[in-house]
């Protein structure tokens, strides 16, 4: 059995960034498909489908959001050794691609990147590896730190002396010659006639290959980590024989032949939402366009879920209709024999500068889908004569203009508007044509292949082989053998593989709100909660059940709850949920609109159910005041009975309460007496002992008085004079004779 570990996947890969709404954005979709054991319902194994990387935040973000959260891990959490051997000692704002500060760092990026070094060695990762994908993701910000200038009297560019350090960084970690990335930046190859031609790119065209080289190095070792994965988490039956030495990188050892497990699959979708923001680019439109395909995948199933119920039930419901946004993915991906805004962007890749490529689309689009607008009067690419002179043979559908193109009034020369299923979004043309090609020339991509390491050299293969090819029903084959397939016609190509998938599942859908753009908690803010539910396609759902029956009910539970609507006449009329509903009908004069009977169920609508429930209500409150009343009556009775049992006990308690009170007063008198006998016998006694004690002390003291050597010998006396006269003697011859004089008077 394998456990899916969800731990591994974002920590893995690390393709996730700062946004001004959420912390923690994974910039790019991806279709989880967990293989489970259909017999005893163990998994087996997984895969992991990736969709639309955005490889534009590699090398631009806007003001407070952060580049992808490994660049900032490294720095924080990685040791001296490692940032040393990476030459990452200057730090953060060093480097261009990170904008050239450190105030976006993170308390928890050294703790995330220990994770993200233990989810590597859980994918297999030896430690040599991991310090080579290090490697890699450090090069990405040295190719940043590229600049060119302008040679002199010459329109070409060259690199500064200062970047040259950079570019021997990066071509050291990545195993590359640093004269032929130096060339490929610097010169485009032209065949032309059989010959060769290097032709000298300027400093713009020389950064954008720059930039592209730098999206190339991190797109594929996403890509290549995204097939590691895959080779941890598939089962074996799922493993095809690895044909050649790159194959069995992600192949584990074959074991010996085991019978196929019958298996099916669980499949997670979690995929980029409905994006809207002051300034929409390409991402922008792709993001929208795979939501506008998942959002008819969405009004469908639903659809279809009520229509068979309804079916099944042999319920009407003709009458309900969903909003098909067919048109709109007509008017970005073509179809019904009409060409689309993709179509058109692959179309417009060929001469010119960047703006001039933009404003050739721009005009295109405006011409075929904005009713002959004064967008479509600007000069396009003299590759689409042709076009022209055809279209205005057919001026009248030259001038209808698509129901969900709008031409915008003001910046018509550079924007257009597309009406979404969740509203108008305003897309800027500038950059289209560029990011839709990508300006990487074939020498920055064979680059890979000349790499002397050998992960690297893997990884850039693995991105080779991995980039889905361009759909043959929906793209024609020039577009492949002269500017190879575009990032719009892989991405198309990509989702409507997965709509496949998606179509032999049965969906469940989960719908995550945010309740504020502040990241706080205890905080709704209900307009952007509804905008997100709008977004999410929420409203038209909604709708489809507001339209048809929203709440259906098993006729026993209905009968039981609405039975007592039936008085007791019309209960013994009949029974059952048909007499219920008809009797129901008449009273409330309702039509079959209303509601139906189903063969298990029957449907109504909201408002018909609710004043169900008030009647319900109010039914159950008359039979509640009615019942009360009689229980009222009952305790009344119950009480009056209680009080006058009660209150002949209370007089049987007086009388006995009285009786011991009696007896107790004539018991404590009697007591009292005999106490109060004894108690002065006692005391008199006590005073005549008294008084017998106080006449015999004062006898004593009297004779004291009188005699105070009454009880002494003549021997004691004659000591005692003895003694008073030698005290005399002594004070009289102290002259002390008062003293003396007092001892003579008591001798």
């Amino acid at each position: 059995m394998c456990t899916f570990p969800t731990h591994i996947f974002n920590p893995s890969f690390n393709i996730i960034y700062r946004t001004l709404k959420n912390d923690n954005s994974s910039r790019f979709g991806k279709f989880i498909k967990i293989s489970f054991n259909t017999e005893s319902g163990s998994i087996v194994g997984a895969s992991i489908s990736n969709y639309l990387l955005e490889k534009t935040r590699i090398t631009a973000q806007i003001e407070g959001e952060r580049n992808y959260h490994i660049f900032y891990q490294i720095f924080s959490g990685a040791d001296d050794a490692t940032t040393s051997k990476l030459k990452l000692e200057k730090g953060m704002e060093a480097f261009r691609y990170l904008g050239n500060r450190t105030a976006l760092r993170s308390r928890r990026d050294a703790t995330s990147f220990e994770e993200t070094m233990t989810c590597l060695s859980q994918i297999g990762l030896t430690e040599d590896e991991k310090s080579d994908v290090l490697g890699i993701v450090a090069a990405v910000l040295h190719i940043g730190n590229i600049e060119f200038e302008v040679v002199k009297n010459e329109d070409k560019a060259q690199m500064t002396e200062s970047s040259a350090e950079s570019l021997k960084i990066a071509c050291s970690l990545l195993g590359l010659d640093e004269t032929k990335v130096s060339e490929a930046m610097l010169t485009k190859l032209l065949s032309v006639g059989g010959k060769t031609i290097h032709k000298p790119q300027d400093v713009g065209q020389a950064s954008d290959k720059r930039d592209a080289f730098a999206k190339l190095v991190y797109s594929s070792l996403f890509v290549w980590l995204v097939n590691r994965i895959n080779a941890t988490l598939a089962s074996e039956d799922a493993l095809p024989a690895a044909k050649s030495s790159e194959d069995a990188m992600f192949s584990p050892k074959q074991s010996p032949y085991k019978p196929p497990i019958p298996t099916g699959f669980i499949g997670v979708l979690d995929i980029y939402g409905f994006e809207n923001f002051d300034n929409n680019g390409f991402e922008q439109l792709l993001i929208n366009y795979a939501n506008e395909k998942l959002q008819r995948h969405f009004n469908r199933h639903l659809f279809e879920v009520e229509q068979s119920l309804y079916s099944s039930e042999g319920v009407d419901w003709t009458y309900i209709t969903f909003n098909d946004n067919r048109p709109c993915l007509e008017l970005i991906e073509g179809g019904g024999g009409n060409v689309g805004i993709l179509s058109t962007l692959d179309d417009c890749g060929g001469m010119g500068t960047s703006a001039e490529r933009d404003v050739n689309f721009l005009a295109q689009i405006n011409q075929k889908f904005g009713g002959g607008n004064k967008g479509a009067m600007k000069s396009t690419s003299s590759s689409n004569g042709k076009k022209k002179k055809k279209k205005n043979k057919s001026p009248v559908k030259e001038s209808v203009r698509h129901g969900n193109f709008i031409s915008p009034k003001f910046g018509n020369d550079r924007d257009f508007i597309i009406v979404h299923y969740a509203g108008e979004v305003r897309y800027t043309a500038t950059g289209f044509v560029e990011k839709n090609v990508e300006t990487l020339s074939n020498e920055l991509k064979d680059l890979g292949s000349t790499s002397s390491n050998p992960l690297a050299h893997g990884i850039f293969g693995a991105a080779t082989t991995s980039s889905p090819a361009a759909d043959p029903a929906t793209t024609p084959a020039r577009r492949s053998t002269i500017r190879g397939v575009s990032v719009a016609s892989q991405f198309r190509t990509s989702l409507q593989m997965l709509v496949m998938d998606l179509e032999c599942t049965q969906p469940h859908y989960v719908r995550c709100i945010k309740p504020n753009t502040q990241k706080a908690y205890s905080i709704f803010d209900s307009g952007e909660v509804l905008r997100q539910l709008r977004y999410s396609g929420m409203m038209e759902t909604i709708r489809i059940r507001r339209e048809g029956y929203s709440l259906r009910e098993e006729h026993e539970a209905f009968h039981r709850k609405f039975h007592l609507l039936l008085s007791t006449d019309e209960q013994k009329k009949g029974e059952g949920i048909s007499h219920l509903v008809k009797v129901l009908s008449k009273r409330l004069k309702l039509t079959d609109a209303e509601w139906q009977i189903g063969h298990t169920k029957i449907f109504l609508k909201r408002d018909l159910s609710s004043k169900l429930e008030r009647l319900s209500s109010l039914r159950v409150r008359a039979a509640a005041r009615v019942v009360g009343k009689f229980c009222r009556n009952v305790a009344h009775q119950r009480a009056g009975r209680l009080l006058t049992a009660w209150a002949r006990l209370r007089l049987v308690l007086i009388r006995k309460h009285r009786e011991i009170a009696a007896s107790n007063k004539i018991s404590s008198t009697y007591r009292m007496y005999k106490s109060r006998k004894s108690y002065t016998t006692t005391l008199q006694s006590a005073i005549r002992l008294q008084c017998l004690c106080r006449r015999a002390v004062a006898r004593e003291r009297v004779r004291i008085l009188r005699d105070p050597y009454f009880d002494m010998s003549f021997k004691e006396l004659d000591i005692l004079h003895n003694q008073e006269v030698i005290r005399m003697e002594t004070a009289v011859n102290d002259k002390d004779f008062k003293t003396a004089a007092e001892i003579e008077l008591s001798l």
